[in-house]
C-alpha cells in the first residue's frame, strides 16, 4: 500500500524519508482506528496519503523560503559588500542629525509610531490628521530619511 501511494504521488526524491513518514502514518492510523466506523484499510490509506501530502507541502514551502548558498557565492557576496561605494556610519549622532533636520510634526509621527508603538488611528487622533494623511506622511518621512542617508554616506 505504501509503495503504491508513493508511486501515485510520484515521489522519487528522498524515497526512504517519505517511506518512513508513511510508516509512521500507518502506526498513527492503527492507534486511532475505530473498527465500528469502517474498514481499517481505507482509513490507513487515506491517513498515509494525507500525511505524505502534508509533508510534501511542508517541503515545498521550506524550499520556497530557504535558499541554500555554496561557499563560492558567499565569498562573492562578501567581496562585493566590501567593495561597496558607501560607508555606513557607526555613530548614532548620524541618525540624530538626520532626525533634527525633520519638522516637529514629522518627528512626532516617527516618535509616536516607532517609540510609543501607536497605531495610525491613534496618531491621527492625537495630531488631528486623517489616518490616510498619517500613513502618507510617514512614507514621505522614511523616503526623505533614506535620500538624506544615501547622500550623506556616499564617498567623495
Amino acid at each position: 500500500m505504501i509503495s503504491s501511494i508513493l508511486t501515485s504521488l510520484r515521489i522519487y526524491k528522498d524515497y526512504d524519508y517519505y517511506r518512513q513518514v508513511a510508516a509512521i502514518a500507518v502506526w498513527k492510523a492503527w492507534l486511532k482506528a475505530d473498527p465500528t466506523k469502517g474498514q481499517l484499510s481505507g482509513y490507513i490509506y487515506s491517513n498515509i496519503k494525507g500525511e505524505l501530502l502534508n509533508e510534501l507541502i511542508k517541503e515545498k514551502n521550506y524550499l520556497e523560503k530557504i535558499a541554500t548558498v555554496d561557499d563560492e557565492t558567499l565569498d562573492y557576496f562578501r567581496s562585493e559588500f566590501e567593495r561597496e561605494e558607501y560607508n555606513y556610519p557607526q555613530s548614532s549622532n548620524f541618525l540624530e542629525s538626520l532626525i533634527c533636520q525633520l519638522k516637529q510634526v514629522e518627528r512626532s509621527i516617527l516618535y509616536l509610531y516607532y517609540v510609543e508603538d501607536l497605531s495610525d488611528q491613534d496618531i491621527a487622533n492625537i495630531l488631528g490628521f486623517s489616518v490616510a494623511a498619517i500613513k502618507k506622511r510617514r512614507q514621505r518621512i522614511i523616503k526623505k530619511l533614506r535620500n538624506k542617508d544615501f547622500r550623506a554616506e556616499k564617498k567623495q
